[in-house]
């Protein structure tokens, strides 16, 4: 993507600075803005600033960081044999994605619009909200459970390899994940080493993971094969990787971890021992003693960073105590405080958004999973009194794109959906009455009078007037997000803040009242496939 930041809006920008025109109607000048704009958002879309999951079967690849991630999960749940990284749609994702939606029970169409993404984000993501009693039927779980089932056993260190398809792997993994629930007194009394909803839900269920990790107040067990050992190290790469470090989520190494001798040796100083017995230390070669001496180093422990991550086995709930923090903030703030946090950060340095963006979209997977980690980090990180100032980065880049990204969607359907809408409302007889059992039309005044036959069918009769309450609701919550947009982005534009810039920047500014607003517009959508016939 190398869109220049400074261009672009070039249909809007010219209508909101074109001198006023007499011969046009107010109503008039609305609808040619809207023209304009929508044009403009289709640009942005084409040109590779925003990429909205396709509405049909897209005929090219624009989105490439998206593309990459699919491709990417697919591999992780083994329905490809490698990932090759391409951001192309080519025969074999086609096919992986049709074997996907197979065994997730959805429509076979080869191509990933928004349920294939939820249901690739609920699997295999760690924080989308995972409904696990929706991949059952009955006792029996789906094949795309069983196989997230497997990748999750194998990320959380509790199986030494990543197989699919083999019972006696998955049943030594739970029984392992067992010994873990059992040492971390977690609530249910009756996890059972078996596929069932309870212990599956457990399993996927990483902010509770962590609160109970963070709750430890023994030392880990002295058997060093024991699965706390992998389990513990493998949480903590899952939330570093969440929260933007560089580290992989990739099972247990458990050639990271030194005996203590061996440590000491190599170390050539004395080291404390923490919570005990303590018989293992992290080798400062590994990639995740690096994450956690940043993580640490960031959270204002700049000269302890790397003795804690080195004592890792017995500091473990020190850091754990840090994330489930950072999870509380994170969904304690409201969404008006997470989007001027956001905003907060950027107008100060507007400058950077296409740097931001370039980063962004060179972060594939990690894109899309830790949103809320992130949004916690950055609220603890910014009150941390001995902590580095917030600066342009990863998690930045990820927030900043994250959010406009949302609010372009919502604030293009309601583009999209205004004229449907307005079509609907505006006829002379509302679509669906029927003098058998109610009508609704309106006079050359738009005074709407609503007849009901008091003989008809009162099922149909409910039926219409809630199919007008959602149509309406849907169309006044279009107009508040259409204004919400149009006022803030003309501003912009008169202070000089035009192109992407300009765009971007009013996205964020106006996410929080348009992402309130967009559960409604849910009903618009249903208006127009239904109207277009898709």
């Amino acid at each position: 993507m190398n869109a220049n930041f400074a261009e672009g809006l070039d249909h809007f920008r010219l209508m909101v600075l074109a001198p006023p025109a007499d011969l046009h109607a107010p109503d008039e000048i609305i609808f040619n803005n809207l023209s304009a704009l929508l044009q403009d958002f289709d640009i942005a879309r084409s040109s590779g600033i925003f990429n909205p999951l396709p509405e049909e079967a897209p005929r090219d690849s624009h989105d490439a960081s998206r593309i990459r991630t699919i491709r990417s999960r697919l591999a992780c749940l083994g329905y490809l044999r490698h990932d090759s990284g391409l951001p192309i749609i080519d025969p074999l994702l086609i096919h992986a994605i049709k074997k996907f939606q197979h065994d997730a029970g959805l429509t076979e169409d080869g191509w990933v619009g928004r349920q294939t993404w939820h249901a690739l984000q609920e699997l295999v993501s760690f924080e989308s909200p995972s409904n696990i009693a929706r991949w059952f039927a009955g006792a029996c779980a789906s094949p795309a459970l069983e196989r997230a089932m497997a990748l999750r056993l194998h990320v959380l260190g509790l199986t030494d390899t990543l197989t699919f398809n083999d019972p006696d792997k998955l049943a030594a993994g739970l029984h392992r994940f067992q010994t873990v629930a059992a040492f971390l007194h977690l609530p249910w009394q009756d996890i059972r080493p078996e596929v069932c909803i309870e212990t599956i839900a457990l399993l996927f269920d990483q902010d509770l993971l962590v609160e109970s990790l963070a709750a430890v107040q023994s030392p880990l067990p002295q058997e060093n094969d024991h699965p706390l050992f992998s389990f513990v190290a493998c949480v903590a790469k899952v939330e570093l990787w969440l929260a933007g470090y560089d580290v992989t989520p990739d099972g247990y190494q458990g050639k990271d971890f030194l005996p203590l001798a061996a440590g000491r040796k190599k170390r050539g100083r004395q080291l404390l021992m923490p919570m005990g017995r303590q018989s293992l230390l992290l080798s400062d070669d590994s990639r995740l003693f690096t994450a956690l001496t940043t993580y640490w180093q960031d959270h204002g422990k700049e000269k302890e960073g790397p003795l804690l991550a080195q004592r890792f086995t017995g500091e473990f709930p020190a850091f754990f105590r840090m994330i489930s923090a950072a999870i509380r903030a994170q969904k304690s703030l409201s969404e008006s405080e997470k989007s001027a946090m956001i905003y907060h950060v950027v107008a100060k340095q507007p400058e950077q958004l296409e740097a931001i963006w370039q980063t962004a979209q060179s972060l594939g997977g990690q894109m899309w999973d830790g949103m809320g980690r992130v949004s916690g980090w950055l609220n603890n990180l910014s009150r941390q009194p001995g902590g580095k100032a917030v600066g342009i980065g990863k998690n930045i880049s990820r927030l900043v794109y994250h959010q406009a990204m949302t609010a372009y969607d919502i604030a293009r359907q309601a583009l999209q959906a205004f004229p449907v809408l307005l079509d609907s409302i505006f006829q002379r007889q509302w679509q669906g009455s029927d003098s058998r059992h109610i009508m609704m039309r309106h006079d050359m005044d738009l005074d709407f009078k609503v007849y009901i036959n008091t003989r008809g069918d009162q099922e149909k009769i409910t039926q219409f007037i809630d199919e007008v309450k959602r149509t309406s609701a849907s169309f006044a919550a279009t107009c508040r997000i259409i204004a919400a947009y149009l006022s803030t982005l003309s501003s912009f534009i008169r202070q000089g803040r035009t192109g992407w810039a300009g765009l971007i920047l009013t996205l964020l500014q106006v996410s929080q009242s348009i992402n309130l607003l967009g559960s409604q517009l849910m009903a618009a959508r249903t208006t127009i496939a239904a109207e277009s016939g898709d």
